[in-house]
């Protein structure tokens, strides 16, 4: 099977999102492994979702060849500046870009 159209892109992205969020602004703290995963999952659900795949299955395989082609970029992205509300924020985003736009500013 082949991976969903911009899912590999935007999350090759991530590192530069990451960094992005690691400006200076009020009510942020440092990213977890846990914070950094999750903006990989929700990132990773909403490109599957936006490519018409909904198979759990499928979603967790994803998911997790994800995860180790970014593992490099999970220890650059631990400790970067995120908003306090990052992980509340994830589950309301509708698109890959209000995850950028919204959660990780």
């Amino acid at each position: 099977m082949n991976a969903p159209g911009k899912t590999w892109e935007r999350a090759g992205a991530l590192a530069a999102l990451l960094a992005c969020a690691a400006l200076a602004g009020c009510h942020k703290r440092p990213a977890t492994r846990d914070d950094c995963l999750a903006v990989i999952d929700r990132l990773v659900e909403l490109e599957l979702v936006e490519s018409g795949f909904r198979d759990p299955v499928v979603r967790r395989r994803w998911t997790d060849e994800l995860r180790q082609r970014l593992a490099p970029h999970l220890a650059r992205c631990e400790g970067r500046r995120v908003p306090d509300d990052l992980r509340a924020c994830l589950p309301t985003a509708r698109t890959a870009e209000e995850v950028e736009h919204r959660c990780l500013r």
